[in-house]
């Protein structure tokens, strides 16, 4: 009888806890690592899942650390989401994603400085193919970190 009440206690517990929102922020969230192309610059970051098909995306460009972007993401369908991030240059990026399996994908956007394309979740070599990257142009891992290399 004890054992039951536990368990039966957990329960009650664990469905107050969604119902009153603790899922929404920190309850059971996924990350996954971004690569991003906002114009001809490299970003680097992670974006964060939550159970209620909101996120959060934070991203740094690899050549100029200091220049980040933030914000944040939701679901609009079973597989789709839109977007938006604001950089620290004042510059702001709404997006579009779409998921290849539940913790990875890949987005485009625009700001009205150029374009946007990214990937979540993806080994380096399934990001180059998502990215449009020009033919001449590639992402090196390195010591460091990643950069673009032109040809």
């Amino acid at each position: 009888m004890t054992k039951k009440l536990i368990i039966l206690s957990s329960l009650i517990l664990m469905t107050v806890g969604f119902e009153t929102g603790h899922a929404k922020k920190g309850f059971f969230p996924a990350k996954t690592d971004v690569i991003a192309l906002l114009r001809d610059d490299l970003f680097i970051g992670n974006a964060v899942s939550y159970l209620d098909r909101t996120g959060t995306i934070n991203i740094h460009s690899a050549i100029d650390p200091s220049k980040k972007c933030v914000g944040g993401f939701q679901y609009t369908g079973s597989k789709t989401g839109s977007g938006r991030v604001t950089c620290s240059d004042g510059e702001i990026v709404n997006f579009q994603f779409k998921n290849i399996t539940a913790l990875s994908g890949y987005g485009y956007g625009k700001s009205s400085r150029g374009n946007f394309s990214f990937t979540y979740g993806l080994s380096l070599e399934q990001a180059k193919k998502r990215l449009g990257l020009p033919e001449n142009i590639t992402i090196e891992k390195t010591k460091l970190g990643f950069r673009l290399r032109g040809a």
